[in-house]
């Protein structure tokens, strides 16, 4: 386990390329777009960025950081590292990112991830199907796809609570239509059609009980931040100010984390949340909005409760009456997330988050929100931070 508590990191800049089903582009190309959008966004010139930072397991095979350099100007870096994999390694290059700057070896860092999955015939599968275990132990038995996975753990958590049938498509169906509901908020995101209970009641089984509305978009798409020291950023109105960040792994290794591992909890998730709220001083009701990697309905039910934001075996009376959407009582996914605004694997909800920090996410903002969790990687690997709201005025 590692984590750090920033004082002077910031997110100084923000950019990303709509996530779209098929674009046709390359995921380079759309990195490098966002990569400069960010680096206009922070008001920095891409020579004065001095380090990149990059999840491990995805990106390297999208676009590596010497293209990506060559294709923004960034012509001075001092440093580039990569993180842990996929959306865990996300969230934790932010949190290395901010580990450099504190440390001064750079002043500003630049941390990027994009794919272009959806134009891909294969999609993810090819991905998933190159990993020793899957191909190995989980596709001969018939176990094969991120939906069985998730499936199994729902019927585990309602197995060790006592949930009824009827009681498990009301929690996951209400999962569901926050989702779409915050979505159809957002300027970009790629689903927006309405989602009724009716719908989500008609939407076709995956692996029961997951039905198509429990699970994530395939899309096309990238993100990009920068971080910086506060004291080098022009002035603005309001910056996200990493106040504090951590990463956890479970004991069990990729061949028996599903089938082995002490589900419903998710222990990674809980050390790592827990260990960012106690270098943070808070605790998660003093969270304002909660954005988490959301690849099926059972990951949000999961990290609700094993993040702490409500206690374990509650999560149906947690979501209850549109709790989860823009204006209830605990907004989640404010963007939609991979449910509904794109799956680029939380590096949308990053975006979100500073977005709803900085009081620029329009008819979507949580009001007066000061606080944003960020959390990502609802397996045996996972990254929380607290994004803090941070005056920057001249």
């Amino acid at each position: 386990m590692s984590g750090a508590r920033s004082r002077t990191a910031v997110i100084s800049g923000i950019g990303s390329v709509a996530p779209l089903r098929q674009s046709g582009r390359t995921a380079l190309d759309m990195i490098a777009e966002a990569v400069c959008a960010a680096l206009r966004d922070a008001d920095i010139d891409a020579a004065r960025v001095g380090g990149v930072v990059t999840e491990a397991s995805i990106t390297p095979g999208m676009a590596k950081v010497a293209d990506v350099a060559a294709a923004t100007g960034m012509s001075g870096l001092a440093m580039t590292a990569t993180s842990s994999p996929t959306g865990a390694g996300i969230l934790q290059a932010v949190g290395v990112a901010a580990a450099v700057v504190e440390a001064g070896v750079a002043d500003h860092v630049v941390s990027f991830f994009g794919v272009d999955w959806g134009s891909r015939r294969s999609g993810a599968n090819d991905y998933h199907a190159a990993m020793d275990a899957k191909s190995a132990i989980e596709r001969p038995a018939g176990f094969a796809g991120p939906p069985l996975y998730f499936a199994t753990a729902i019927r585990r958590y309602a197995y060790t609570y006592g949930l009824r049938d009827d009681e498990v498509t009301d929690l996951l169906s209400a999962v569901a239509m926050a989702a779409r509901a915050n979505g159809r908020l957002h300027p970009t995101a790629q689903q927006t059609k309405p989602l009724t209970r009716a719908d989500y009641d008609g939407s076709p089984w995956i692996a029961t009980p997951l039905r198509r509305a429990d699970c994530c978009l395939l899309s096309d798409g990238a993100a990009a931040v920068v971080v910086s020291n506060a004291a080098a950023v022009s002035a603005r109105g309001g910056l996200a100010a990493v106040r504090a960040w951590a990463w956890a792994q479970d004991e069990y290794d990729d061949a028996s984390f599903y089938s082995q591992s002490g589900l419903p909890e998710l222990a990674a998730a809980r050390d790592a949340s827990d260990r960012t709220f106690t270098k943070a001083g808070l605790k998660p009701q003093d969270i304002d909005v909660v954005e988490l990697y959301d690849c099926f309905t059972p990951a949000t039910v999961l990290q609700l409760e094993s993040a702490g934001f409500c206690q374990p075996g509650q999560a149906l009376g947690h979501v209850a009456d549109r709790a989860l959407e823009v204006g209830g009582r605990h907004p989640v996914n404010t963007h939609g997330g991979l449910l509904a605004h794109g799956y680029l694997l939380g590096a949308n909800h990053l975006v979100e988050a500073v977005e709803q920090i900085r009081h620029e996410a329009g008819q979507r903002q949580v009001s007066d929100a000061a606080l944003a969790f960020v959390g990502a990687g609802p397996g045996r690997q996972y990254t929380s931070l607290v994004l803090e709201r941070q005056e920057n005025r001249e």
